[in-house]
């Protein structure tokens, strides 16, 4: 599965952002940039949905923590989504989901943030 990322519709108050495939190096190359400017761009909390990441590798976390440090300039949050479990004990021995909350749907993600689902 190609590595890709993929907005999707949401609120005036965050944004929701799909990744899929592998956040290796190659990974995060073809990622990285689109990522960014889909999740840190609006300056409003991100949600991003994990569920499709099979691997994460540290520049992948590295790539999450820059998203996380820019929205938290702004007083903004990012909350992961549903990521596999491989990924979410990386993210847990890495110790980041007291930066990055890890939510099991879109539902609690946008609870942990306090936002509304779009109408």
């Amino acid at each position: 599965m190609p590595t890709t990322v993929a907005p999707l519709p949401a609120g005036d108050s965050h944004v929701v952002v799909r990744l899929r495939g592998e956040l290796s190096i190659d990974g995060v190359r073809t990622v990285e940039l689109k990522f960014t400017a889909s999740a840190a761009s609006r300056r409003t909390h991100a949600i991003v949905d994990m569920s499709e990441v099979t691997f994460l590798a540290s520049l992948g976390m590295g790539m999450l923590l820059q998203v996380a440090r820019a929205l938290a300039s702004g007083k903004h949050r990012i909350v992961l989504v549903a990521p596999q479990d491989a990924v979410a004990t990386a993210l847990r021995t890495a110790k980041l989901e007291s930066l990055m909350p890890i939510a099991a749907d879109l539902a609690a993600a946008r609870a942990v943030l306090g936002v509304d689902a779009p109408d």
